[in-house]
């Protein structure tokens, strides 16, 4: 840690543009948790205890007696890992199945409960078909949690929709609750969906990426590197360890050739809903205002789900038609 503090340090003084001070605050606050295995064992019960409603989702169990600071004692589950395709042909797993069931364990964490499992690389993700033929996702590794304050949250939640409907202004209203002032929002919004400008405006969930797009993006990240320092220098910190989420569940998504799922956009939207109503219910002030807050609510939730099964309709129209 101290390697990494000098070596920012010396970039810091050689490229004052680049300010990576932050990468040190955070890392070595996450190490100490992260290194503490009674910390983590109360992680994985609390997030069992959240998603208990859940069949599907498996947490192993904490054995306690065998638990110390040092020392994780815990059930054993047994399944392949999220990103082994060979696993999941054979034992006839459905990689939209997963994909689907990943996407909403994630979307709810975000939005919905404000804590947030960050570090699902493949290895940390198993799956497994149970006795009904669907598959299990067991969720392992949970020494590092983001906590998402209730404010930050529902900001981060109508961000998101407004980069579903397109909303400049509202893009930029929701980016500067975050710390992101002026015209940072526009990287932001690249970054938190991995898409370019050109998408976002177009609907990035009536588009899906193409390896151009891709390749694009990823060829313009080192001419906008001071512009994304910029951003993660500023942003609220709660949110870095949503960005490296985010990722992973982008290259998992990528692996399983499951990326652009109309399916994920509805699951996504709806938690995001329910995240800004559910505010609006608990502030209101009167049984009126809870009860059109309400409303709204599942109406909104209605209309989005009308408007993706048209979407998911459309797109399979179009394939149809071009073979």
């Amino acid at each position: 840690m101290k390697t990494m503090e000098f070596l920012v340090h010396i970039v810091a003084w050689i490229f004052p543009e680049f300010k990576f001070q932050w990468l040190v605050k955070e890392s070595k606050k996450n190490i100490r948790i992260e290194l503490n295995f009674e910390h983590e064992g109360r992680n994985a019960e609390k997030i069992a205890r959240m998603f208990n409603r859940i069949p599907w989702l498996k947490v192993p169990k904490i054995i306690w007696d065998l638990t110390t600071e040092r020392v994780l004692t815990m059930e054993f589950l047994e399944g392949g890992q999220v990103n082994d395709l060979k696993y999941i042909r054979e034992n006839k797993i459905n990689p939209f199945e997963v994909s689907d069931k990943l996407g909403k364990l994630y979307s709810e964490m975000i939005f919905v409960n404000g804590f947030v499992h960050s570090d699902p690389h493949p290895g940390n993700i198993l799956v497994k078909k149970n006795e009904k033929g669907s598959c299990d996702i067991i969720l392992l590794d949970h020494g590092l949690y983001a906590t998402l304050h209730k404010d930050v949250m529902v900001a981060y939640a109508n961000l998101w929709l407004s980069i579903l409907s397109r909303d400049r202004v509202s893009m930029k209203f929701h980016a500067s609750k975050l710390g992101l002032e002026g015209s940072m929002y526009g990287i932001f919004a690249c970054m938190v969906t991995g898409r370019t400008w050109d998408s976002i405006i177009s609907g990035i969930d009536r588009k899906k990426q193409t390896a151009q797009e891709k390749q694009f993006f990823q060829d313009q990240i080192p001419n906008l590197l001071p512009q994304i320092v910029g951003v993660l220098n500023k942003v609220n910190r709660q949110l870095l360890l949503i960005f490296k989420t985010n990722d992973l569940m982008r290259g998992i998504d990528h692996t399983l050739k499951t990326a652009g799922r109309m399916g994920s956009f509805r699951v996504m939207t709806e938690c995001c809903i329910r995240s800004v109503y559910c505010e609006k219910i608990s502030n209101a002030h009167t049984k009126i205002e809870r009860i059109k807050f309400r409303i709204t609510k599942y109406w909104l939730i209605f209309k989005i789900n009308l408007y993706y099964t048209f979407l998911s309709i459309r797109q399979i129209t179009v394939g149809m038609i071009g073979r």
